[in-house]
């Protein structure tokens, strides 16, 4: 049997109700004295608006008893209310939206006990935070406007326009289906609801994609991790800690500069390595040692008799034939020496070298210099 229209309304209010609450679940972030959208939901179970019977012989809450000296003052909190809407809605008019949100929020803080104009007051400062362009807030307020009166299909419509704003299309259908369920010729929810399913469709195809080149690149970051460690080298964040691919995602494999280690057809590991010349707070990055090559092999390249001497070597003291290559073993204080004729991968595969966030580093100084001498008086040195 095909549900009733009564019965579609309960179903997707109820459907909407928990797309919300699960919303609500996920950030419950707040600032300061702030109240959180929770704790302004809860609240709202107690406004004066809900409230059929008072039992005065216990205590009453402030919002009762602001009530209740209202009353005896002679004064009308409907009327006030009704008062601050109105003005509201004449700044709205005039577009001075910041106004009409004050107006709208001291009607707000009345705590009228008319539903009806609770709904209005939160629905229209929906209006208003809308077009402020604060979607987040104007949807807070037609979740809330619903609170007062399920049915109001101004706050219905602005939930639906703010959730399309804030890119949260399966949500916006939800509205859209709500309102339409109650008037179906509504020609504004009959447009979000087209273009909401077009998007959503959309969204959840990037989604998808999005996933499957996620999934990828796990795969490629573990089978790289993988690699790295069968030739027996340590990596930060994942040394000593054995084969744990839950452990992977921690395992950074990129430098600031975005270059990373990777493995050719051959199966060869090229990693972005880094000199450092603490003598003069200078640095070479190479982006890609083969880690079958030697040290030697780069040092050349750099400071061979053909090179000319880096702008910082006033001296010209960086020939190969005068250079200490060092690692350092930070946990220990220690500086181990690597031998030039040393391959990358003999060097990385030493038990004391550990490799962070994918770039081996390695300290060059000058034999002998006075600088190399006081440097390593820091350090236990452990020869090559």
């Amino acid at each position: 049997m095909p549900e009733s229209k009564e019965e579609k309304i309960r179903r997707l209010n109820q459907e909407l109700e928990d797309f919300i609450a699960a919303e609500v679940a996920k950030s419950q972030e707040k600032t300061g004295d702030e109240k959180s959208f929770e704790e302004i939901l809860q609240e709202i179970e107690t406004h004066p608006a809900f409230m059929k019977d008072v039992d005065y012989t216990k205590p009453l809450s402030k919002e009762m008893e602001g009530l209740m000296r209202i009353k005896y003052e002679q004064q009308d909190p409907t009327c006030n209310a009704e008062a601050f809407k109105e003005d509201g809605n004449v700044e709205f008019k005039k577009k001075r939206y910041d106004i009409a949100v004050d107006n709208y929020t001291a009607g707000i803080k009345i705590k009228c006990p008319d539903k009806t104009l609770n709904a209005v007051l939160y629905s229209n400062r929906a209006a208003a935070q809308f077009y402020k362009q604060n979607y987040r807030s104007a949807l807070q307020d037609a979740i809330i406007a619903r609170k007062f009166k399920p049915d109001h299909m101004k706050a219905i419509v602005r939930g639906a326009q703010c959730c399309m704003e804030m890119k949260k299309y399966a949500e916006a259908s939800l509205w859209s289906d709500l309102g339409l369920a109650i008037d179906e010729t509504n020609t504004v929810l009959l447009e979000i609801k087209q273009k909401a399913e077009k998007l959503r469709s959309i969204q959840e195809k990037e989604r998808r994609k999005e996933e499957a080149k996620e999934r990828k690149e796990l795969a490629e970051h573990k089978k790289l991790i993988t690699t790295i460690k069968s030739r027996g080298i340590r990596l930060a964040g994942l040394a000593d800690k054995g084969y744990d691919p839950l452990l992977f995602t921690n395992v950074e494999l990129h430098n600031p500069s975005g270059a990373k280690v990777y493995v050719d057809a051959e199966n060869t590991l090229h990693w972005p390595v880094l000199f450092m010349y603490p003598e003069h707070t200078q640095t070479d990055y190479i982006e890609d040692f083969n880690e079958n090559h030697t040290f030697e092999d780069h040092i050349f390249h750099m400071f061979g008799p053909d090179v000319p001497p880096a702008s910082w070597d006033l001296d010209k003291k960086y020939k190969p034939e005068n250079l200490l290559i060092y690692y350092e073993d930070k946990e220990k204080t220690t500086l181990h020496q690597i031998s030039p004729s040393c391959t990358l991968l003999e060097a990385l595969q030493n038990k004391w070298f550990l490799v962070d966030a994918g770039t081996p580093c390695f300290i060059i100084l000058v034999n002998n210099s006075r600088f190399q001498q006081h440097f390593v008086k820091e350090y236990s040195v452990i020869p090559s």
